[in-house]
């Protein structure tokens, strides 16, 4: 009987390491993805020379990354607030009472990022606000939350389509088309993430991430199809881009770019998990593990660090895309190193603590009985 037990107890803590690690490699991996598109939006650049490299890196950037990474931390935080609020179900706790205060708690960090960067749209305030809409979903069945979802995916991506095809009626370029399009990005925007919190909710009910290596297979049909799904966004972005270069205002490109988030974040997804399943490259996702569990700082972190370095490099009046590739590497080599420091000495990130502090006050568990949650 004991040795069951015992036996159990390993598993549940070999599920939570598994759960907690491929979270963190896939913040990571997200925040990189957000580093990459802040840099090049920095860069004050907008239109290229025809077929140079800076307008082949800014192809690539609207169609494999804007929105795409975002989208990914919008699921992850749906993940984490399922977990947060189960946990503190489990812990006899006032789960609704702290989830509010958890999103209120994050509003002042938004803040603070939005005053560090005020041109990065404020995803910090956005998931302050946004989050509680998922209150009356903490009670549902996963497969309903499934079925709502679908439904907010489709619609939005109908949406977008119907946009598309309106502002070619009014003729691209006017005044018109202009705020409509501006006003419908916003939208797109706003419920994809509020549909990728609604996945993440799903997956966090049905402990995906617990059971990684029984549900691969499952994890490998979607990858598939999702990679097929993108593929007609993606052919299609880069032969809109080409026929009309003017990427910044075409409107059909961009509306492709955002048609392709939701294929393609699933891919990326699907495409993480399936390299987590693979321990021999454990040394190359290790170091994002590091910044992923950081997640929260590695975000006000990397804005910050964007600027002074754009500042000290004397590029304030713009720079090349080319030139971003390179912030990018410094700025994440400096989150790795500082990462990795800060966690041989302490549980958590410095903001981290300071979130853990508002949402539970003075009562706040040690970061070791939390299975954490973002």
């Amino acid at each position: 009987m004991t040795f069951r037990m015992e036996n159990k107890n390993m598993d549940t803590q070999k599920n939570i390491s598994t759960r907690t690690m491929s979270l963190d490699i896939i913040r990571g991996v997200a925040l990189l993805g957000v580093l990459i598109v802040h840099a090049a939006g920095f860069s004050g650049a907008n239109n290229y020379s025809i077929h140079s490299l800076d307008y082949y890196l800014s192809i690539i950037n609207h169609l494999l990354f804007e929105f795409k990474f975002v989208a990914i931390f919008s699921f992850l935080f749906g993940v984490g607030s399922q977990m947060f609020f189960s946990n503190a179900q489990q812990r006899g706790l006032r789960s609704y009472q702290l989830f509010s205060r958890r999103l209120i708690s994050l509003l002042p960090i938004g803040i603070i990022s939005m005053i560090i960067a005020p041109q990065v749209t404020p995803i910090l305030v956005m998931y302050s606000l946004l989050g509680f809409i998922l209150v009356p979903f903490f009670k549902l069945k996963p497969r309903i939350i499934l079925l709502i979802t679908g439904i907010l995916a489709s619609s939005n991506m109908v949406l977008m389509i119907g946009t598309m095809v309106s502002i070619n009626l009014l003729t691209n370029g006017t005044d018109s088309a202009l705020i409509i399009t501006v006003f419908m990005h916003f939208l797109y925007y706003i419920l994809l993430i509020v549909s990728m919190f609604l996945l993440g909710l799903y997956v966090g009910k049905i402990n995906l991430f617990q059971q990684l290596s029984q549900r691969m297979s499952i994890i490998k049909r979607v990858h598939k199809n999702s990679f097929f799904l993108s593929l007609p966004f993606v052919f299609g972005g880069v032969w809109t881009g080409y026929t009309n270069p003017e990427i910044s205002q075409n409107i059909f490109f961009l509306g492709i770019s955002d048609l392709a988030s939701y294929p393609l974040l699933i891919f990326y997804l699907s495409s993480m998990l399936m390299l987590y399943n693979l321990n021999y490259l454990v040394y190359v996702y290790k170091p994002l593990s590091y910044v992923g569990r950081m997640s929260l700082t590695s975000y006000v972190g990397h804005l910050l660090l964007l600027k002074l370095l754009i500042l000290l490099l004397g590029w304030t009046d713009g720079y090349t895309l080319v030139q971003s590739l390179v912030l990018d590497f410094i700025v994440f080599t400096i989150l790795i190193i500082f990462s990795f420091s800060w966690i041989q000495k302490f549980q958590q990130g410095p903001l981290e603590k300071i979130w853990r502090f508002f949402t539970y006050g003075k009562y706040a568990p040690k970061a070791k009985q939390l299975q954490r949650g973002h």
